[in-house]
């Protein structure tokens, strides 16, 4: 039988664990640099926020994608990745 402190020592790691894939992931699915700031685990939804915000050379990177026009950015983008889980047979 587990102790409470060793449960939570196991879904503390198993949550920093979420947190190193997706701070390795996330930046993969855009074709500039971006910065993963916030990442967070809601218990209520069952979810992990991330937010993303374009790095210092975000604006460049875009700007060379598009022709040369002139790119703006501010703000950050917010991802909610639902937890799922699956049977193991």
């Amino acid at each position: 039988m587990t102790t409470l402190n060793e449960e939570m020592a196991t879904v503390r790691s198993e949550v920093e664990d979420v947190r190193e894939q997706l701070r390795a992931e996330v930046p993969t699915l855009f074709e500039f640099d971006v910065t993963v700031g916030n990442i967070s685990y809601n218990t209520n939804s069952d979810s992990v926020s991330v937010t993303v915000e374009p790095s210092s050379r975000a604006r460049e990177q875009i700007s060379e994608q598009l022709g040369g026009v002139n790119v703006k950015t501010s703000g950050q983008l917010e991802f909610e990745f639902r937890v799922t889980t699956t049977d193991a047979e």
